[in-house]
């Protein structure tokens, strides 16, 4: 049987900030229905090692919302090789002292929203926002940090001074998605594919004056036929096959993209059964095709952005 070795799991839809582009629309009290308790999640980490996973994600809404956020990051990074622990930076330095007492503090990895400089940044997200994240990335520290940017219209024009700045504050990787119009993001913030050409271009050109300073990661989402990826070429979407997700209220799908696509829940049934099963046997062949290629380059490339417009952004 096919095991995964990396899981994502949605800790919580509530968050201390309603950003403009979120797909989820978390919030100060959303909720997936029951979300899952502390000694449910406890569990859920033992049931993923036993299943193979090595590498967890733990994101939200905001994971830091959780009363019990210490303790289950405490229990995680002795679990598993690798935690990545997805957040808005709103703690501030606050957070990375926290970070700093945990038990095996070399396997995490802190991973910040940076949605533009600070005018658009805080515009999007909550005003404040971006100094306290520029506080935990300018502060010395042991705990390893990178950044994700979730490119729109609103922050199209910043791009170029968030290169800069991220490079000057010795940031060793760079995620870059696009932000997809689902949630509470607008559809006039979308860049539109002719940016999204013009934005895998101007990757290339990052990656070629960053080599062995900081590593620009494209998303999963666009340019699976750009020489962007000549370093990590695209082997396909792994959701269902390399990777699951749990969601906050104990639903299982692949992606945590595709959450409305649930194949089971870890209180109905064990999530060894959901990822052995016919539903979860039958995502990892629902692989969506926009009909132009057959496939055979982008390998079906992103399901949400085949969802939302019914075909991919291979070139760009």
């Amino acid at each position: 049987m096919m095991k995964p070795e990396f899981a994502s799991i949605e800790t919580t839809l509530r968050c201390n900030m309603t950003c403009k582009h979120c797909g989820v629309e978390s919030g100060p009290h959303a909720e997936r229905g029951r979300e899952l308790e502390t000694q449910e999640m406890l569990n859920l980490f033992g049931d993923l090692y036993d299943l193979g996973v090595r590498r967890l994600v733990l994101s939200g809404g905001e994971f830091t919302t959780r009363k019990d956020w210490r303790e289950l990051l405490g229990v995680a990074l002795t679990r598993f090789t690798m935690v990545r622990q997805i957040s808005n930076g709103w703690y501030g330095k606050r957070l990375l002292e926290i970070l700093e007492e945990m038990p095996n503090k070399e396997r995490l990895a802190l991973s910040l929203s940076v949605d533009g400089m600070k005018h658009s940044h805080d515009l999007n997200r909550r005003a404040g926002s971006f100094g306290k994240l520029i506080e935990i990335l300018e502060e010395e520290s042991a705990i390893y940090r990178t950044v994700i940017t979730t490119v729109t219209t609103e922050n199209w024009g910043d791009l170029d001074d968030i290169f800069a700045m991220l490079r000057s504050l010795k940031v060793p990787v760079w995620s870059i998605q696009i932000g997809l119009p689902a949630g509470y993001m607008l559809k006039e913030k979308f860049i539109g594919k002719e940016r999204i050409y013009t934005l895998a271009d101007t990757i290339l050109g990052w990656q070629a004056v960053t080599v062995g300073e900081m590593e620009i990661v494209p998303d999963n989402c666009f340019g699976y036929d750009h020489p962007m990826r000549h370093n990590a070429p695209w082997e396909g979407c792994q959701a269902g096959k390399n990777l699951v997700t749990i969601l906050a209220n104990g639903d299982v799908t692949g992606c945590p993209t595709t959450f409305w696509d649930v194949r089971g829940n870890i209180r109905e049934q064990s999530l060894e059964a959901i990822w052995n099963g016919n539903k979860m046997e039958e995502y990892r062949k629902e692989i969506p095709t926009c009909g132009s290629c057959a496939n055979k380059t982008c390998k079906g490339g992103c399901r949400a952005v085949q969802h939302l417009f019914g075909e991919q952004f291979c070139d760009g």
